[in-house]
């Protein structure tokens, strides 16, 4: 029984060291605590049994010398598999902590990836309409753009196709704003 204790000991350094990681912040390699909890577990197999073993040579002891020896072993036994126990429970608390880490860590990512997009939108929505005009009066085609002779007509659809989705954006942009300072706010509340 004595000779457990170096395990467990070993066991305990091992969990506190995944825990101190999870703890801190940072994500714990998952495969680690699932390796660490399947040892747990193992030597919970081999230690349990063995108390029902020692309780069973425990009664069938009838030399009152060696009484206290049996129950010293049956004593370091039940520690022992206290804490075997405790530590499995343990890692299944580590690894729930670090599913959580592991989330927060995804939803940052997610969000800034939504930022991205949404900037990228942005870019787009500029764009889009200097494609079109661009791609409007570069036609080769006189019969397509021979309307568009006069400078008012340059004007009305050339400028006028670019000034309204400007617009349109910077509305868009001065509207956004509000609600985003009234989240943050509401996020410090």
């Amino acid at each position: 029984m004595d000779d457990y204790a170096p395990v467990v000991a070993g066991l305990e350094h091992d969990i506190d060291q995944i825990e101190a990681t999870v703890f801190s912040g940072a994500a714990a390699p998952t495969e680690r605590i699932y390796s660490l909890r399947r040892e747990a577990t193992d030597f919970y197999r081999a230690v349990h049994p063995l108390l029902a073993v020692v309780a069973t040579v425990e009664r069938a002891t009838e030399a009152p010398a060696l009484q206290p020896y049996v129950r010293d072993v049956q004593d370091h036994l039940q520690l022992v598999n206290e804490e075997v126990a405790a530590q499995r429970d343990l890692l299944g608390t580590v690894l729930e902590a670090n599913m959580a880490v592991i989330s927060v860590e995804q939803n940052k990512i997610s969000v800034q990836q939504n930022a991205t997009v949404e900037q990228l939108t942005v870019l787009a929505t500029i764009f889009l309409p200097l494609t079109f005009v661009t791609g409007f009066f570069g036609q080769n085609f006189g019969w397509l753009v021979r309307h568009q002779d006069s400078l008012a007509a340059f004007v009305v659809y050339g400028i006028g196709g670019l000034v309204v989705p400007l617009a349109l954006l910077l509305l868009w942009l001065r509207l956004r704003t509000p609600r985003v300072s009234t989240a943050a706010e509401a996020h410090d509340h």
